[in-house]
């Protein structure tokens, strides 16, 4: 039958509607669908569903998805196991782990048993490296060491650091004679936070949160700082769950990080942080016109942090002196210190604030947690802004009970809308001596809670606990309140699973200014997910931590599966 121009018309046109039709079917058909599982959406109603859509990179429907599913789209059959939102980690530091992984010995206690388990690693290590070469060994808080007496006999040529965290070194007599850290060497200067606590010839063996003239340390080439940037993101948070990384790190390292991103290896999303070590940092920043906020999905300018004091039991600031087993060793009548006296601090957040920077404080004793936020009421009063989420870094891991003081400043906090950013997973390092302490609550996420103080959560390790990356750990320290001996603290004070979960989601994302697109599972916010092997709202509270990750999903496709 011959065609006529006519007939190829209709036929062209029909091909055509025909395509078009086709075009918009698959453009309604979601990429990516999970179904026949347990969402836990997180949602301001708790909503529990079975199946999610994806197109692109955002969620399209919870719950009843079938008019999403096409022939093109991806199918994943969660077999009953929950899907959660993507793990967000308020506070943690990316640089200082991939320098620990790569330059420290490892020597935390447990799993070492004791003294001499941490020399025999030093021994392997004392092998591999040149004569008299430094001998690094990285710990956890409040671990038993070696004693002085013992690091002298195994390594009379050897300087040895063992650090039990960013905060605290002992160091052998090889270490103080090749550092000048001998009787004559000078107290820090008058108002600093930190001490060094002597042998009784003078000569120093314990560095507290101060200046010490170590030797230069390892450094990554820029292309290795690269590689143990990603290499830290990959392993220890998104194959944790992790989708979102709230860093401190050195702005070299944000710049690798901007790197890998344009070359496609960046593991997760970032938000950087800056850390206002040096002042002049600030008049960079303000000329540089770089703020919170500034930035995209994945990678985001975050707050700017300052140090005001230092760690619960040597060098936090507080009012009443140390009790005797809060720290690893005691001081008699220790008050600890600040970086900053009061007139110093206004001013600084002052100018972060008025320049529109989220402010991130260091302050974990009370004395210093009042100075913070007399600065940010004096800010506020002098430049009032609308929502500015400033936050007090490890508020709540000693909340002591003082009826008056601490009761002023839970009001003081909540009125303000300050954050309280808190590391539960260091419950974990408390001795069955710390737990002991009179008169101070542990961790009390429960109180922070009632409070309406939603703490943000984060795991804050530079190194000292680098396995605990894993947001589960930190639920489930939340969850049975148990440390590493074992022992319940406070069992009064536990949370349910479900704000353990809030805690690294939403909670987290509202810490962030990251709400509206991250940290629940809802329609229209972007498809970072976690698949878990096992339902953590019905699991054995005991296994919380050991649930593993089946599947992390960046930006809407399969990024990480086991």
């Amino acid at each position: 039958m011959l065609m006529t121009k006519r007939s190829l018309v209709a036929m062209a046109g029909a091909a055509a509607l025909a395509w078009a039709g086709s075009v918009a079917a698959a453009e309604s058909h979601a990429d990516l669908v999970f179904v026949n599982g347990k969402v836990i959406t997180v949602d301001p109603d708790a909503t529990i569903a079975s199946a999610v859509a994806v197109k692109g990179n955002r969620i399209v429907a919870v719950g009843d998805i079938s008019a999403w599913r096409g022939p093109q789209t991806q199918v994943v059959d969660l077999k009953g196991r929950p899907l959660l939102p993507g793990f967000i980690d308020a506070h943690s530091h990316v640089e200082g782990m991939a320098g620990v992984e790569a330059h420290h010995i490892k020597v935390q206690a447990p799993p070492l048993k004791d003294g001499k388990a941490i020399i025999a690693e030093l021994k392997k290590a004392q092998a591999r490296l040149p004569a008299g070469a430094w001998l690094v060994g990285q710990g956890t808080y409040n671990q038993v060491m070696p004693t002085r007496a013992e690091l002298d006999k195994a390594f009379p040529d050897n300087p040895v650091r063992l650090i039990w965290s960013a905060h605290d070194s002992l160091i052998n007599h090889k270490a103080a004679e090749v550092m000048g850290m001998t009787r004559d060497f000078p107290d820090p200067a008058p108002g600093h936070s930190g001490h060094y606590e002597r042998l009784p010839n003078g000569e120093v063996f314990i560095v507290r949160d101060a200046p010490a003239p170590w030797p230069a340390q390892a450094k990554f080439t820029y292309p290795e700082l690269k590689d143990a940037l990603r290499g830290v993101l990959d392993d220890f948070y998104l194959k944790k769950g992790v989708t979102t990384v709230s860093d401190m790190s050195s702005p070299l390292a944000y710049r690798a990080l901007q790197d890998l991103r344009k070359e496609g290896r960046l593991p997760t999303r970032v938000r950087m942080n800056y850390f206002a070590r040096d002042p002049k940092l600030l008049d960079v920043l303000e000329a540089s016109g770089v703020v919170t906020g500034l930035g995209d999905d994945w990678l985001r300018i975050g707050g700017l942090k300052l140090a005001v004091d230092g760690v619960w039991g040597t060098t936090a600031a507080v009012y009443k002196p140390f009790w005797k087993g809060s720290g690893t060793t005691w001081l008699p009548n220790n008050t600890g210190g600040t970086a900053y006296e009061q007139d110093a601090l206004d001013r600084i957040v002052l100018r972060a604030h008025q320049a529109g920077w989220q402010v991130l404080s260091h302050a974990n004793g009370d004395r210093a947690q009042d100075m913070v936020l007399n600065a940010l009421e004096a800010a506020q009063q002098a430049a009032p802004r609308r929502d500015t989420r400033h936050r007090i870094e490890h508020f709540g891991h000693f909340l002591v009970q003082d009826p008056e003081r601490t009761e002023a400043r839970l009001q003081r906090m909540a009125r303000a809308g300050v954050i309280a950013s808190p590391q539960v997973a260091f419950l974990w390092r408390l001795t069955d001596v710390n737990v002991r302490e009179p008169d101070v609550k542990f961790f009390p996420m429960k109180t922070l809670i009632e409070r309406g103080l939603y703490p943000a959560g984060g795991v804050d390790t530079i190194g000292t606990q680098n396995f605990a990356t894993y947001p589960m750990f930190s639920i489930a320290r939340a969850v049975n309140r148990d440390t590493k001996y074992g022992t319940v603290t406070q069992p009064e004070e536990a949370i349910s699973v479900m704000d353990g979960i809030r805690m690294f989601t939403i909670w987290s994302a509202q810490a962030n200014f990251l709400e509206k697109d991250f940290g629940s599972i809802e329609v229209g916010k972007v498809a970072d997910l976690v698949v878990l092997a096992e339902d953590p709202l019905t699991a054995s509270k005991a296994r919380l931590a050991d649930i593993p990750v089946d599947m992390t999903i960046l930006d809407g496709k399969v990024a990480y599966a086991r």
